[in-house]
């Protein structure tokens, strides 16, 4: 590991050489690399998490590029996994960077986050979400998990046994498929999702049984408590 490429982190107090070497011996798999996972996977590149995998069934499309910053109009019609591992590879050589050309449920779940220690979920579904989530409950593992809708974003971190899940958090909604994105807000939220699972892999949860709600019209942040379920068909006891 070249530590002059993270000189300006290691002198942050709760990272330096121990938390640098923790997260060189990190993996995370990222679910979705479009507007939320771009950043969160240039975030955990950056930062030098040893082993990312990217996991995405999508191709890249026109109406992408507005937001989604690891493609560009050259990788029309390409798998948004197979460009990202490539981007990210290319970025920072020291990564091992896997592409996963599928979209994650329960079955396959599993055999993706094997070797990982925390999962991040940048989908724009309630579905694929949920199915995440399910999988990293019963496998102990931490999970962020991140939603934009036009200004407005939404950060939850789920450790399990600890905190409230997602389904605690959804009980009884039907969300559809997002239609409205903005570069900006996918790009801060996408940050701040990248944050906390920083944050997870160190040692800490930046907002244990919250949800963040971020507003990218006044630029504000507000912390919501959410409680476990203990009818909660997926984390409850």
């Amino acid at each position: 590991m070249e530590l002059e490429r993270y000189r300006r982190q290691l002198n942050i107090p709760e990272i330096g050489t121990e938390g640098q070497n923790r997260l060189a011996a990190s993996s995370v798999l990222v679910v979705g690399a479009g507007g939320l996972g771009g950043p969160v996977l240039y975030a955990l590149a950056g930062a030098g998490v040893g082993r990312l995998v990217v996991m995405d069934g999508d191709t890249v499309s026109l109406s992408n590029l507005n937001r989604q910053f690891l493609f560009t109009q050259a990788d029309l019609g390409r798998p948004k996994a197979e460009v990202a591992a490539r981007q990210l590879a290319a970025f920072n050589p020291e990564l091992r960077v896997e592409g996963q050309v599928c979209q994650l449920d329960r079955e396959n779940g599993k055999a993706m986050l094997a070797g990982c220690q925390l999962a991040v979920a940048a989908v724009d579904n309630l579905e694929g979400r949920l199915a995440l989530n399910a999988v990293c409950v019963e496998q102990g593992l931490p999970l962020v998990n991140g939603g934009v809708e036009g200004w407005y974003g939404t950060i939850m971190a789920v450790e399990p046994c600890k905190t409230p899940c997602l389904a605690c958090c959804y009980a009884g909604t039907t969300l559809e498929q997002s239609g409205e994105a903005l570069g900006v807000v996918t790009g801060a939220v996408g940050s701040l999702m990248a944050s906390v699972a920083l944050q997870l892999l160190l040692g800490e949860n930046p907002i244990p049984g919250e949800l963040l709600l971020y507003d990218g019209k006044r630029l504000e942040l507000e912390r919501v408590p959410v409680e476990r379920s203990p009818d909660c068909s997926v984390c409850g006891t």
